[in-house]
């Protein structure tokens, strides 16, 4: 099921929302998962499914953009996992961007 997830790093403030995970009727060819673009240096949902071998991206569910997370929640997506706590804010580049649910789609 997807999920609207928003994102706010508790040191700069920034925030930002995105869509995580295809619907019930696109999942086989679309797969919306948070990723940073290493030229703008900015978080974008971005279709796993076509772009999971694209040097531009590093996806939230890799393990270089998630800090430790300890005793939280991880919000799944088939063999994805994002976690919920401590993921790497673009903008102040610190390991302080945390995501919740905010709308189920």
């Amino acid at each position: 099921m997807a999920q609207i997830l928003k994102g706010e790093c508790r040191i700069c403030n920034y925030n930002t929302s995105f869509k995580y995970g295809g619907s019930r009727f696109d999942y086989q060819t679309n797969n919306p998962v948070p990723a940073y673009n290493k030229t703008t240096e900015e978080l974008e949902s971005i279709n796993y499914k076509t772009e999971k071998d694209n040097p531009n991206y590093i996806f939230y569910t890799d393990n270089e953009l998630k800090g430790k997370n300890e005793g939280n929640n991880c919000f799944g997506n088939f063999d994805l996992s994002l976690n919920q706590k401590d993921n790497y804010c673009p903008n102040c580049k610190n390991f302080s961007l945390n995501f919740q649910i905010y709308i189920f789609c």
